[in-house]
């Protein structure tokens, strides 16, 4: 009884784990979903890749570009993103924020763009 608690508690745990990965790949929170997102253009700054997704209405998400290392330089990381953004919308970012409720590591950061302040214009 004990050994086929144990097969069927692991298969059910095993289904809850694909399960899960199938959830977390659709969110848009999720590092799976700036990956696998058809509308992203990835731009590589400092050797590192930052992905843009548009979200309409001169809105923006960055999300990457962290520097590897135990204390990373949150403020050219978060240089990095908004030039990543300005580079493919070809717009100003004129205002920038990360999630307040999360996401410590600052690799999401969500932006509002000019499009009437050109970049270079």
């Amino acid at each position: 009884m004990v050994d086929t608690l144990k097969f069927r508690d692991g298969k059910i745990l095993s289904w809850v784990a694909v399960s899960m990965l199938f959830v977390l790949a659709g969110c848009q929170g999720s590092p799976v979903y700036y990956h696998q997102s058809t509308q992203k253009q990835v731009v590589v700054l400092d050797h590192r890749e930052i992905s843009v997704l548009p979200l309409g209405d001169n809105r923006f998400e960055a999300y990457g570009g962290k520097q590897g290392g135990m204390s990373p330089d949150l403020a050219a990381q978060q240089a990095r993103q908004i030039q990543a953004i300005e580079k493919v919308s070809g717009c100003v970012v004129t205002a920038s924020e990360y999630d307040p409720n999360g996401d410590t590591d600052r690799l999401l950061l969500r932006a509002t763009v000019d499009c009437s302040r050109r970049i270079g214009g």
